[in-house]
């Protein structure tokens, strides 16, 4: 249900589900909807961060490449490095992100 919050059409369908839960129900579902929205929100500036990188890395790389003599070819490869250590840390950061805490149990009366 939390997938279907991402789909334009279906805002109108998720309010009407979201008003006939229990205020314990939708506690839990509005926290698990701001989780998933927060991991595609750091997912995205991840995506953005690596490509911003990448340009970085190869304009930095064709730079070497231009100004040192024998073989320099290795320095293509660096740029794609670091971008695998950008995208692999936003996507443990977002994993952790988009877990929500455990619900606080309701005082029973």
């Amino acid at each position: 249900m939390v997938a279907k919050a991402f789909d334009a059409e279906s805002h109108e369908d998720l309010a009407r589900a979201v008003d006939k839960l229990t205020p314990d129900e939708a506690v839990y579902f509005l926290t698990k909807l701001e989780a998933a929205i927060r991991k595609r929100k750091i997912q995205i500036t991840g995506y953005l961060v690596a490509m911003l990188t990448w340009v970085l890395g190869m304009m930095g790389a064709l730079v070497w490449y231009g100004t040192h003599d024998g073989f320099v070819g290795w320095v293509f490869i660096a740029p794609f490095a670091v971008v695998g250590v950008v995208l692999f840390a936003f996507g443990k950061w977002a994993d952790r992100a988009g877990t929500p805490p455990p619900p606080e149990p309701s005082p029973k009366v």
